[in-house]
């Protein structure tokens, strides 16, 4: 099986720079730069890049579309929420930037943020209930991919009549769904839906048990292919350990959680199990969880904490721990993005090859 690498666009308000979350960034997210990230990622050897969605960021679909153009073969990672996103017209977005870029579109379907930011788009469905809703939301996409005659659905959230979409997917049978949640729910969807189940970085032995938990579900649904899962944390490489370190910590320096009142909500006002796995991470009494496994950016920021921090040798070897327990999909960025991407595939992916990685 092969291993996909994939980096993360800074589509957001945060923009990027030389600190993880600044209020004013060095580097705003403007088309040019963006276009210059996802460059330097596909130049770098990485395979795919995701594209994030809330309030704080540029709307994802467009920020693909746009950067696709500016590009050659990487792949864009797109995360959306169904329910702010209907499921007939997240078909139809999905089947034209699958068509129009000739089969480079990923999907990254996220179930819900806080519920903070969830009440800005008008949606104040409780968790249970918004899982209840992706489960008929993806229920109507792949019936819309798997069947040739126009589509009739009528559900609890969602009523469709006599439809059928144009243009179809350039990506058979579908462009593949990354889906997250490492609560019940989460995993019960996962299972059933979802061609690559991805997780926070928590300690491998912990998501040692929700790769061997989720395979089981799986078993139960009739799949096209067996499920997939991946990690999505961030790096620090430099030649030296020291070096690495004293990098990883400037990050945080003049960042503050306040700056983004998005990542402010999403860690403290969270129903995520992932999310929570992560506080937990970050609240220990050392942020150097091993030699190589870093939490402070979690002070700082919601979302990805676990950082991989080191000689390209150290991390290397970190990334083969979580393949070793059957991680096959590595979501990643470090700061400044740009710089961070070149020095991964420059010094990281060489020491990587026997892990069959992704080449476009």
């Amino acid at each position: 099986m092969a291993t996909e690498f994939i980096w993360a666009l800074c589509s957001h308000r945060a923009g990027d720079g030389s600190q993880v979350n600044q209020k004013v960034p060095d580097r705003p997210a403007t088309l040019d730069y963006l276009a210059e990230v996802t460059s330097a990622a596909e130049e770098s050897g990485f395979a795919n890049i995701l594209v994030p969605c809330g309030t704080h960021c540029i709307d994802a679909w467009n920020v693909a579309s746009a950067v696709a153009a500016k590009t050659k073969k990487i792949k864009f990672l797109v995360a959306f929420r169904p329910g702010i996103t209907g499921p007939v017209y997240a078909a139809q977005q999905a089947n034209s930037l699958d068509y129009l870029t000739n089969g480079r579109c990923t999907l990254n379907i996220v179930t819900g943020s806080t519920p903070v930011d969830q009440k800005r788009y008008g949606d104040p469905l409780p968790h249970e209930d918004r899982y209840k809703r992706t489960e008929e939301f993806l229920d109507i996409v792949t019936s819309l991919w798997r069947n040739k005659d126009p589509l009739d659905y009528d559900g609890n959230f969602f009523s469709i009549e006599n439809c059928s979409i144009f243009p179809d997917r350039d990506t058979i049978p579908n462009p593949p769904i990354y889906l997250a949640g490492s609560s019940d729910p989460g995993k019960r969807i996962a299972a059933r839906y979802a061609d690559v189940h991805m997780m926070y970085a928590a300690e491998p032995k912990t998501l040692s048990g929700d790769i061997k938990e989720v395979t089981e579900l799986s078993k139960e649904y009739e799949r096209h292919s067996p499920i997939e899962f991946g990690i999505r944390h961030l790096v620090c490489v430099r030649e030296t350990k020291e070096e690495a370190r004293k990098a990883a910590e400037g990050l945080i320096d003049k960042s503050e959680l306040k700056n983004t009142g998005f990542w402010f909500d999403m860690k403290n006002n969270t129903e995520s199990v992932g999310q929570k796995r992560i506080n937990e991470m970050g609240s220990r009494d050392n942020l150097w969880l091993t030699d190589t496994m870093w939490m402070g950016v979690n002070r700082v920021r919601g979302g990805a904490g676990t950082m991989f921090v080191g000689t390209p040798d150290m991390v290397a070897n970190t990334i083969r721990e979580y393949y070793d327990i059957g991680i096959r999909h590595f979501i990643m960025n470090g700061w400044p993005h740009k710089e961070e991407a070149e020095i991964f595939g420059r010094e990281v992916l060489p020491l990587l090859k026997d892990m069959d990685p992704i080449v476009l």
